[in-house]
């Protein structure tokens, strides 16, 4: 992993500089530790980085291909509204489910699977992990997984970090658990914005082959509404299919396997 290499090179650098105890060195010290934070934090909040670990975010550039993914649910009645929308126009998607949602809504979950949906793992109350310490990162995520194990017997090792925010524990975590990490190639949004209108120009600007697009069926916490991303899903999967692009569920854009093999 870069981030394990590059910080064991960094701080064998500072303790050599520190050793020598010359001015020149204590700059040369605190220039190396300012670029080794830079970098670190620049890995915890870009999802594209791969400082910290490996994040999946874009498929193949050359495949007219979008992977589209909904995050925070089962939340009713949007999840269901949602998979309507989908089975209307025969296209799979990747929902990324929370353990509190899914003990709220079992039933939506088992019909996500049913519709041949693929389902991942977005950790059991939508922590921010990056400031959290490892037992508890452990215990948030195996609660969700062991929940959706246990309603549709998939062991999935597809997970996403809520809000994309990584650090070392959590990816050590992922890599432990033989899970993929997935991010994102663009938001639209609608976690916090339903103006359906905006999350439709978001999706549309940013489409592009191999995109792995972010939506929410689903919120962590009680009574947000998704009526706006209900509205503005249609729209946007009749433009993009016209557009010539093929949905995909997020294992077949990436080519990895969805399930962690017993």
């Amino acid at each position: 992993m870069h981030y394990r290499r590059i910080t064991i090179i960094s701080a064998a650098g500072i303790i050599i500089l520190a050793v020598l105890n010359k001015s020149w060195a204590a700059y040369s010290a605190a220039t190396i530790f300012l670029i080794w934070f830079a970098l670190s934090w620049y890995g915890v909040f870009n999802i594209r980085s791969q400082f910290i670990g490996k994040t999946y975010w874009r498929g193949n550039r050359n495949e007219k291909k979008i992977a589209l993914t909904f995050d925070d649910g089962p939340y009713e009645p949007y999840t269901s509204q949602i998979l309507d929308i989908l089975k209307r126009y025969n296209i799979l998607a990747t929902f990324f489910l929370i353990g509190k949602n899914i003990e709220r809504y079992p039933e939506a979950v088992k019909r996500i699977q049913e519709q041949g949906h693929e389902i991942g793992n977005h950790t059991y109350i939508h922590r921010r992990f990056f400031y959290t310490l490892f037992p508890a990162i452990r215990d948030d995520i195996n609660r969700c997984q062991n929940l959706i194990k246990n309603i549709t017997g998939i062991n999935t090792n597809l997970f996403r970090q809520p809000l994309g925010f990584r650090n070392p524990s959590i990816v050590k975590m992922v890599e432990d658990l033989n899970m993929h990490m997935i991010g994102w190639t663009f938001r639209t949004y609608d976690g916090t914005d339903q103006n359906p209108e905006r999350i439709i120009k978001r999706a549309l600007n940013n489409a592009a082959n191999g995109a792995i697009i972010v939506m929410h069926d689903g919120c962590d916490k009680e009574n947000k509404r998704k009526d706006g991303t209900v509205a503005a899903l249609p729209v946007i999967l009749e433009k993009l299919l016209d557009d010539g692009y093929k949905f995909v569920k997020v294992s077949e854009l990436l080519g990895i396997n969805p399930v962690i093999s017993d």
